[in-house]
């Protein structure tokens, strides 16, 4: 794949989280699909990452991603973005506050065989 259908597979993949289409979301994943998070103990798995946006959407249903610029080079595609959302549910044990909450990041997926690795 170009490096322009990587960036358009990172695209899809963030608008189905947007949407919470799970089917798509997990379209655009390698089987073998593996996230490094901080925070995290260790790496999550394919069925360690669907767990966490599980709790992740509980308790920030209204949650989207916008990206506000990508750069892609070969099988790499750097994020940079801004997450919105409101706390309206139990995350990590924390409970509901209301509260708005803007997340900014920065992320890196390898693509492989057109999926995300």
């Amino acid at each position: 794949m170009s490096a322009d259908d990587n960036k358009g597979l990172n695209e899809r993949w963030i608008e189905a989280f947007n949407d919470r289409n799970w089917t798509a979301e997990a379209a655009c994943r390698a089987a073998g699909y593996t996230a490094h998070m901080q925070g995290a103990p260790s790496p999550l798995d394919g069925d360690g990452w669907v767990e966490f946006m599980s709790m992740f959407v509980t308790g920030f249903p209204d949650a989207q991603i916008a990206v506000d610029g990508a750069i892609s080079e070969r099988d790499l595609v750097a994020s940079r973005w801004t997450m919105t959302g409101t706390h309206e549910g139990d995350f990590l044990g924390a409970p509901a506050t209301g509260r708005q909450i803007t997340i900014r990041g920065i992320d890196f997926s390898r693509v492989v065989d057109g999926k995300i690795a």
